[in-house]
Formats: structure tokens, C-alpha cells, sequence
């Protein structure tokens, strides 16, 4: 800059550094990109095609540890169940099943690493002042697309209704749905599909969104629900990647992975609460999913500013996060 007090050349100030336009060469990765969510650059139909599997391999290998504790001797709940050792009993069958987000996420840190060359961040895998919010927005949003559904389709015999009839007592059955669909499905799959195969696809947000909910979809092919037929379980299938749509929209609105754990686990707390008041489960309520949470998906997309590839969107507090 020009010194006003000289009539000399400009002369250098090298008291303020310019540091607008970090150069990729030296900078700090976690400098290019910050927390989850972000844009990056897209990767190939190849590169497509290898992260997408190795999303897959993540996520059944994250349930390794799980099964291994759950066949060690000893680890039988059904003896304690019998006898009403509850606490014990839930303890045996819901306790491997918390090593299963811990290993996705370490394996994820590896393909964060090795495989995208970027710092854990851009995950979005991270506990701040926004996860618990996060969490129960997402999960009012599957409340309000399954439960009245549920119940109406069930009252005018649309759906099978399945009266419950559990002997457990109820905060154990509590308990348990928080831990299966929460903890074990919600967390990790969402850890896998939205927090790390989103940022290593790239693009903007509805590539990420569409490329990450059609094979969150189609995997469900493995765990079809015990459909009677081939239609009924591919508008399962076309279920599951609607919500998968919807959880992705929903995490890049909000800036927290925790809205789409709130949206995942949701739905299957929204499936118990809906059987206890008199819904039901079936292909024309997987229908309605579909509708409901792509119509949502869709909205929110629509309100999304537009952001070139590498920047990042304004994630509040980011600072204040832990990550994991």
C-alpha cells in the first residue's frame, strides 16, 4: 500500500499478511475445508462407483466387533429376560451394539484420510451445542410423515395393523428402540452415507443428496422387510432412499449430521409409537413415505443458497465443536 506521509513508490506493508487466497500447496487442509457439510470437488463415475462400495463394506464391517461380543459366552439375554433381570438382559443385548458407530466412525477417519486426503471434519461427524436440537427436529419430521399416516391407513385397513403384545416392561422397550434405531442404524449409517460419502462424492448439494440416497436405497434389497412380493419390496426400497433424500436435505440445511440421525432414527421410533396407537406397517404406507419425504427433501433443497465447489456453508459455532 502507498505511505500518504511519502511521496516515495508504494512501498510493501508487511505488517498485515494477506491471507484471502490460501494457496492449496502449503496450507493446512482443515484450512481448505471446514466442518461438514461442504462442498468439494466431484469425483468421477469410477470414483463414484469405488466410494459407494466402500460405503458398503463400511457399514457392514462396522457390525464385525457387535457380533463378535455378541457370541462370546455369557452374552445370552434370554436366560435374564426370563428370570426379570431387565437391566441385565438389556445390557446384554443392547451393549455390542454401541461398539457399531464407534467403528464406523474410525473407519471412516481412515477413508477421510487415505482415500480423500481431507481433514475428519468434513464429515460432519462432530458433538456441538446444536446436535440434541439437530437430533429432535429430524426426529419430528418422521414423526409427522409415519405416525398419522400409520394410524389412518390402519383404522381403514389399508395397512396390517400388529397389535403389541411385548411382556418386556415398557422403558426397556424404550430403551432398546432408542438404541437400535437411534444408535446402531441411526448414527452409523448416517456417519457412512451423509457425514462420509457425501463430501468424497462432491459436487453441490443435490449430486450429494442423490448420489448418496439412490444406493442408500437399493442396499436395502439385502433387508427388504419380508415383503410378499417383488413390487412391495422395491417401493421399500424407494422408501429408504426417500428418507435417505430428506436426511441429506435436512443436514445440509441445518449444518448438523445429527438432523439426519434425528430423521433415521426417527422413523423407527415413529413405527412403534404409530403400532401402539392402532397404525400399521405395509406398502401403502411406504407409499406415503415416499411422497412425504421427497416433497420435504425437495423444499428444503429449494432453499439452499447456491455455493461454487470448495466453499463451505455458514456452520454457526463451528468452533465450539468437539469433534470425534
Amino acid at each position: 500500500m502507498t505511505n500518504p506521509t511519502s511521496g516515495n513508490a508504494s512501498t510493501p506493508d508487511v505488517s498485515t499478511p494477506d491471507v484471502s487466497t490460501p494457496n492449496p500447496a502449503t496450507s493446512n487442509p482443515a484450512d481448505l475445508h471446514g466442518p461438514g457439510p461442504v462442498h468439494t470437488p466431484p469425483a468421477g463415475i469410477g470414483g463414484v462407483v469405488v466410494r459407494t462400495v466402500l460405503a458398503v463394506v463400511v457399514g457392514l464391517a462396522a457390525y464385525g466387533p457387535a457380533l463378535l461380543l455378541a457370541g462370546l459366552p455369557g452374552m445370552d439375554a434370554r436366560p435374564d429376560a426370563l428370570a426379570g433381570n431387565w437391566a441385565l438382559a438389556l445390557l446384554k443385548q443392547a451393549g455390542p451394539l454401541l461398539t457399531v458407530p464407534l467403528v464406523a466412525a474410525g473407519l471412516i477417519a481412515l477413508c477421510t484420510r487415505w482415500l480423500d486426503r481431507r481433514p475428519f471434519v468434513v464429515t460432519g461427524i462432530r458433538f456441538d451445542r446444536r446436535w440434541v436440537p439437530a437430533v429432535l427436529l429430524g426426529t419430528a419430521v418422521s414423526l409427522v410423515v409415519v405416525v398419522p399416516a400409520s394410524v389412518l391407513l390402519g383404522r381403514v385397513g389399508l395397512v396390517e395393523v400388529i397389535p403389541t403384545s411385548s411382556h418386556e416392561p415398557l422403558w426397556v422397550v424404550i430403551v432398546y428402540t432408542i438404541v437400535l434405531g437411534y444408535v446402531m442404524q441411526g448414527i452409523t449409517e448416517e456417519f457412512v452415507w451423509r457425514g462420509w460419502l457425501s463430501q468424497s462424492l462432491g459436487g453441490g448439494w443435490h449430486r450429494q443428496a442423490i448420489l448418496t440416497a439412490i444406493p442408500f436405497g437399493l442396499i436395502h434389497i439385502l433387508s427388504n422387510g419380508g415383503h410378499p412380493s417383488f413390487w412391495a419390496g422395491l417401493v421399500y426400497v424407494a422408501q429408504a432412499g426417500a428418507f435417505g433424500y430428506a436426511a441429506a436435505a435436512l443436514y445440509f440445511a441445518t449444518g448438523s449430521l445429527w438432523a439426519a440421525v434425528g430423521v433415521h432414527g426417527g422413523l423407527h421410533l415413529a413405527n412403534y409409537l404409530a403400532q401402539g396407537l392402532g397404525g400399521g406397517t405395509g406398502w401403502a404406507l411406504e407409499l406415503v413415505q415416499i411422497v412425504l419425504y421427497v416433497l420435504i427433501g425437495a423444499a428444503v433443497m429449494r432453499r439452499l443458497p447456491g455455493r461454487g465447489p470448495g466453499q463451505v456453508p455458514d456452520v454457526s459455532n463451528a468452533d465450539s465443536s468437539v469433534s470425534v
